[in-house]
């Protein structure tokens, strides 16, 4: 049945003479459908046309006396749809159109009456067969008095009677309705109804074991502490899923019925007892009947008879074992006519899921088959289960799987190019393989010298499965497959350029391309700058000269092509080739903050030439100078000026001849140099006076313009006569603080910034005591310790200066062994204090104050 987006209930409005919808409360309807019952027909009656018929009219229906004649109105709807519903709510309603007199009383009747035919008149009425309800209406809300009646017992009572439709009659009380003050109109009556269709059970069975309901007469066995029974319930309203519940009893014990889940727990009862179980749904509206019982017999006692296990195929349990890889075989497993053993559960003892096989016929026999895809040693475990689902204990049967299993070596020639297999195995009476490739057809092949061998075409490049077999005579002895990749990417080899080599530029020699796909007539190669063709000769190879333009490294990519212009998949090979002038390269140029005139450039020298003793360099036009220590070096240039300069090197072998130069440009800036100092290292400390000396990278220069970073505006310094500046500041926080510096010549001229990120050092020093900030600790008089320590600027601690809020002040020396200074400290009074400390650096100054607040108990 639809269930409506909205309710159609009219809940009753508190006016008076209102009548109040009346239902059963309880949880929120889960399957519940909401629905108006279809008025079939419907008349008013006339007592001015006593005679007239009036069925379904258009307009509203009167009731009582309106204009001097008298009126009363019925309503017949179809309960058909209903007949198989369970009903919650029914409520029969409408509201006022008009009254004659709002200030008067009318008493409203609402009756259950016999049906509105086509010959319903005032004369021949509906028959007044039962009084459902009184109403007053009048003063309040009038007109526009909401009438709702509950008729919920009526429909359930002819519902029970299988009635198709049910009529009811509104009228003012017979004593009334003469009176012409009380006569209104009232819009057409609706029937709005609360309904269900009622779950129904449809199948029933256990679960666990799998057994069918049974009968009284007929009927399964179950035992265990795990027990599972399964039903399931259909409920024809939108989306409902019903819920189970399940009933349990002796059947000679009824009394001892018991409701709840499907696992039932049945050790308690004694073998041979009958239990009856029933199941009922449940879709939180309306419960189901309790289905039929199903019944089944109490069997808790495990089989315990050993099985008898035999196979043809594997019954040799030690090696070399018997069967072979890929050889079907038949695990007999025998009951030994206990007819208490219906099944066996068995694996391999290989991981996976337990499988059950069926005897025969109870105490019979079962069959289990395998087929081993390895060699080597197996087992199978086996253990008997009885009609009740009850299980024995594992036993477990070895054996052993002979090493026949064939093997091939495939030589791959490429994609329709002629391959070779070559097939073997480690059985010695082989003697025949059969092999097939994908899913073509099998090709059988003698043994001869243990061995077989035949030409294969792979028609096309990717992996194929080879299937293989092994024969003694006609039997099946052993099988295997085998994944054969087959490319057509060509071959490419040479004697001169590999990656095991070292060719030297100038080096000549060749590249062997050999074709892998038939019909190949070119190959297309290319060394990383541009792809071009070479010919191939007419059995598909080709033969490319080559002489490298470089030194360095190499990546060489050939495809085939054939007639037709399939190009191949690449073969890409690299190799290097070592070049006759040295590699130069600058290390050191473009640290931040460092390169400048008058600091040391680092410039690598590295020559893989055979024999290299050193090397012979000179810089910006100067003198040649020779550094001896092998094929790789590190020298250091010291820059006069700024802008380019030209670093010329060549390699010097052992005999003393030198290899062609390699000349590079050594770029160094014309920033100004900056030299950092703290009070006591390159660092500075936060709080205490630091220094920036700026030095020239040119000639002229009169000022220096420097900021401290992002939003920070630029400041003068004025050079001294050679050029140079010294800033002072006291930087604030530790950290790090960016500073960006230019110089400025006479004539203007800005140069190159220099930026640099110094680090700051933190003077603040550590304290651990024996009181806290957040707890009450020790007491007057109660000695204690603090623990001072700093980790930047702790090598230049002599001492510590401290005192507690306004005591004496101590200098305490910092302990030259550790990182910690102890203090020894006994309070003076409770409650709070507080510690101020500074370091006492190597010069005698201070650090700034670090305070630590306490607490003393």
């Amino acid at each position: 049945m639809h269930i409506l987006k909205r309710a159609l209930l009219c809940a009753a409005v508190a006016t008076t003479g209102s009548i109040v919808a009346v239902g059963a409360a309880g949880q929120p309807a889960q399957a519940m459908n909401y629905t108006a019952a279809t008025l079939t027909a419907w008349t008013w009656t006339d007592s001015g046309e006593p005679a007239a018929v009036t069925v379904n009219p258009a307009g509203d229906a009167p009731v009582g006396t309106i204009d001097g004649r008298t009126h009363r109105a019925y309503f017949t709807y179809d309960l058909t749809p209903y007949q198989k519903q369970a009903l919650h709510l029914a409520n029969l309603y409408s509201t006022e159109r008009s009254a004659e007199d709002c200030s008067r009383v009318a008493p409203v009747e609402v009756w259950r009456t016999t049906a509105v035919t086509g010959k319903s008149s005032w004369q021949r009425p509906p028959r007044e067969l039962e009084l459902v309800r009184s109403a007053p209406l009048g003063p309040g809300t009038c007109p526009g008095a909401y009438l709702g009646v509950d008729v919920l017992p009526q429909l359930k009572a002819a519902i029970s009677r299988h009635d198709k439709a049910i009529t009811f009659g509104v009228r003012v009380s017979a004593a009334d309705e003469g009176d012409g003050a009380l006569g209104r109109t009232m819009r057409r009556f609706a029937l709005s109804l609360q309904s269900n269709t009622v779950p129904k059970v449809t199948t029933r069975e256990l679960l666990k074991p799998d057994r069918p309901c049974g009968t009284l007469t007929r009927h399964p066995s179950a035992g265990g502490n795990n027990v599972v029974f399964s039903a399931t319930a259909v409920d024809p309203d939108n989306g409902i899923t019903p819920q189970i519940s399940y009933a349990f009893w002796p059947v000679d014990h009824p009394d001892q019925r018991s409701e709840g889940g499907n696992v039932r727990d049945l050790t308690g009862f004694a073998d041979g007892t009958v239990l009856a179980w029933a199941a009922q749904a449940d879709d939180r509206d309306d419960k189901s009947p309790w289905s039929k019982p199903c019944y089944l017999t109490v069997d808790n006692t495990a089989p315990a008879t050993p099985a008898v296990i035999h196979s043809q195929q594997y019954g040799v349990p030690d090696y070399p074992g018997s069967g072979g890889p890929g050889v079907a075989g038949t695990f007999v497993v025998d009951a030994a006519d206990n007819r208490d053993i219906v099944a066996y559960d068995y694996d391999f003892g290989d991981g996976r899921l337990l499988q059950q096989v069926a005897t025969g016929r109870p105490g019979g026999r079962a069959k289990i088959g395998l087929t081993p895809s390895s060699r080597g040693p197996g087992q199978l475990r086996v253990r008997p289960v009885d009609a009740a689902g009850n299980r024995g204990p594992f036993q477990v049967f070895r054996f052993h799987v002979r090493d026949t299993a064939p093997f091939a070596t495939v030589t791959v020639g490429g994609v329709g190019l002629p391959s070779t297999i070559t097939l073997g195995s480690r059985a010695a009476d082989a003697t025949a393989f059969e092999y097939a490739v994908d899913d073509g057809p099998a090709v059988r092949l003698p043994v001869v010298g243990g061995a077989a061998t035949a030409r294969i075409v792979f028609a096309t490049k990717g992996t194929h499965k080879l299937t293989m077999r092994a024969y003694a005579g006609s039997k099946l002895i052993g099988s295997s497959t085998q994944d054969v990749p087959v490319k057509d990417e060509p071959a490419v080899g040479s004697d001169e350029f590999r990656w095991d080599l070292t060719p030297i530029l100038g080096d000549t020699g060749s590249f062997r391309f050999s074709p892998k796909a038939a019909g190949v007539v070119a190959y297309r190669y290319d060394f990383g700058d541009g792809e071009e063709t070479v010919e191939a000769a007419p059995d598909g190879t080709a033969v490319l000269p080559w002489t490298p333009p470089r030194g360095g490294r190499f990546s060489l990519s050939v495809r085939s092509v054939t007639a037709d212009g399939v190009l191949s998949d690449p073969t890409v090979s690299s190799f290097s080739v070592i070049d006759t002038h040295p590699g130069v390269a600058v290390v050191s140029e473009g640290l931040p903050g460092y390169d400048g005139v008058g600091r040391p450039v680092k410039i690598e020298l590295l020559s893989e030439l055979p024999g290299v003793a050193g090397f012979v360099y000179s810089y910006d036009g100067g003198p040649e100078k020779t550094v001896e220590e092998g094929f790789l070096s590190y020298v250091e240039v010291i820059a006069t000026r700024a802008g380019d300069a030209s670093f010329t090197a060549r390699a010097k072998l052992a005999d003393g001849t030198l290899s062609p130069a390699t000349t590079i440009t050594v770029h160094v800036s014309d920033a100004p140099l900056v030299t950092v100092r703290g009070p006591f290292s390159p660092w500075p400390v936060a709080g205490l006076p630091a220094t920036a000396t700026f030095e020239p990278a040119r000639p002229g220069v009169v000022e220096y313009r420097y900021n401290w970073g992002l939003g920070d505006e630029d400041r003068t310094l004025a050079a001294g006569p050679d050029g140079t500046a010294t800033l002072t500041w006291t930087p604030e926080t530790a950290g790090s603080v960016s500073l960006h510096v230019v110089s400025v010549t006479g004539d203007g001229a800005v140069s190159t910034v220099r930026d640099l990120t110094v680090p700051v050092d933190d003077p603040a020093v550590s304290v651990m005591a024996t009181w806290d900030d957040w707890s009450e600790n020790g007491g007057p008089g109660v000695p204690g310790t603090f623990s001072f320590s700093t980790w930047m600027t702790a090598e230049f601690t002599v001492a510590y200066r401290w005192h507690v809020d306004d005591g004496p002040v101590t200098t305490s020396p910092a302990d030259p062994a550790s990182w910690i200074t102890d203090v020894s400290y006994t309070p003076v009074r409770s409650g709070s204090s507080t510690l101020f400390v500074q370091q006492v650096f190597t010069d005698g100054s201070l650090s700034p104050v670090t305070e630590y607040p306490f607490r003393v108990g």
